[in-house]
């Protein structure tokens, strides 16, 4: 292996921290600009971390579709959440991750999916119809709270009332604490407000865990509960208030980032708002039905095409757990290996004009995204895909649907939204919006 292996380029960056601190504040661009400087693969480092990245297509099938088993994603994750979401299923793998996949898959088919949609629609539509006569309106705490509610209602079968505020506050602070440089919990700090509402959350679904495994209901946190394989195994307590807090920050925190996304680059593209208030017209019912998703297309292409440009997560790491070689580079056993959905979204080698926004490349004739199969990944892939996917898609038309039905989506002609794109991406101004009521 050694003999024909090429060196990897790179640089290590200021003492200690690395590229810790540029990738906090831009991840992004420093991508972009370690990409001109060194090519699709290269090493820096992050608080003495040495990191492998990897931004092809073919390196995203290289590390997600792992043939050769040769990666790990929980000792990577852990190295960023092993206190914070132990446990979640993407940090498990081999037997244990596709045990734990197989019993999580019940809520998130067909069926579980109609009813959610049917859930859904009363209170989108109310939600949507408040933030019109909002003043100074924020689009993303708007959004980040109604889908906090949604995923209380999905996937706890409840309401949050007066606990909203501070399982809320628990999540934000949750997600924050995952990119910190000082993972110590001291005077109060982001670590240490991170670990306490991880507390919070797990007291919440703890004292729930018993009364959802007798209880009748259907939504997620039931059905987690009851879930038994073949054999009759099944979760234990401490395994579903894992899953719980892990789907419950996936389901609301990129499901917000996701919409932000969308809703803003409508807003800067109003003739696709156009062409979705069409199909809204042409489906000719106040509600938005499970059965009406696929004809509801327009919607999907903008999700798609905003999810290209703006991905929730800005990068997928992976643990090496043997010596192997992508190309002609050696990788070593217990290297840090990453691979960016943001770049890989952008390569011109897949993508015609990368940088413009054209929702049409994911149509069926143009079908960018097939050209390469691992060239878009905003939801990961291989083993380890996102198992929301279909259900993030379904809440992002549901609240296209009642958004466009009501409002025109409207920012100043110079607006640029200023986005964060790390750990999950938002507008750092919470996006201004406004909402012009229609007829």
């Amino acid at each position: 292996m050694d003999s024909a292996a090429r060196t990897i380029p790179g640089e290590s960056g200021l003492p200690i921290v690395g590229h810790a601190l540029r990738f906090m504040k831009d991840c992004n661009r420093l991508y972009d600009e370690m990409y001109a400087r060194y090519g699709p693969v290269y090493y820096n480092s992050f608080l003495m971390v040495r990191t492998i990245h990897l931004l092809s297509a073919e390196g995203n099938e290289f590390v997600l579709q792992d043939r050769e088993r040769n990666f790990s994603s929980r000792l990577a994750w852990n190295i960023a959440l092993q206190r914070l979401f132990p446990n979640g299923l993407m940090l498990r793998d081999g037997d244990e991750h596709r045990f734990h996949r197989r019993l999580m898959t019940a809520p998130f088919k067909s069926a579980a999916l109609k009813l959610y949609v049917q859930a859904m629609n009363a209170d989108i539509d109310a939600a949507t119809s408040a933030w019109g006569r909002r003043r100074g309106f924020l689009f993303y705490p708007a959004v980040k709270q109604l889908t906090l509610d949604l995923a209380a209602k999905i996937f706890l079968g409840e309401t949050l009332a007066r606990e909203a505020r501070a399982i809320n506050r628990a999540f934000v602070d949750l997600v924050a604490a995952s990119l910190v440089l000082v993972r110590y919990p001291l005077f109060g700090n982001a670590y240490q407000r991170g670990l306490r509402g991880r507390r919070l959350l797990q007291r919440y679904f703890s004292e729930r865990v018993a009364a959802k495994r007798q209880s009748a209901d259907s939504d997620m946190f039931a059905e987690i509960s009851r879930a038994r394989a073949e054999d009759g195994g099944s979760f234990s307590r401490d395994d579903i208030v894992d899953h719980m807090i892990f789907l419950m920050m996936a389901a609301h925190d990129t499901t917000t980032s996701s919409l932000s996304s969308v809703c803003y680059a409508l807003a800067k593209n109003p003739q696709w708002q156009e062409r979705i208030r069409a199909e809204i017209e042409a489906l000719g019912s106040d509600q938005l039905q499970f059965e009406d998703m696929a004809a509801f297309d327009a919607a999907g292409l903008v999700l798609r095409e905003a999810l290209r440009l703006y991905p929730p997560l800005p990068t997928i790491p992976r643990a090496a757990i043997r010596d192997c070689r992508f190309q002609d580079y050696r990788i070593k056993r217990g290297a840090i290996v990453h691979i960016s959905p943001y770049v890989s979204h952008r390569l011109p080698q897949w993508w015609t004009r990368p940088q413009q926004f054209d929702p049409e490349r994911f149509n069926a004739r143009r079908a960018e995204h097939n050209r390469h199969r691992f060239a878009w990944i905003p939801f990961g892939g291989g083993a380890h895909k996102c198992l929301g996917l279909n259900f993030a898609e379904l809440q992002v038309k549901l609240v296209l649907f009642y958004l466009l039905k009501k409002y025109r989506l409207v920012v100043p002609p110079d607006y640029r939204m200023p986005y964060l794109p790390a750990p999950i991406g938002r507008p750092a101004d919470r996006l201004p919006l406004t909402l012009q009521p229609l007829g």
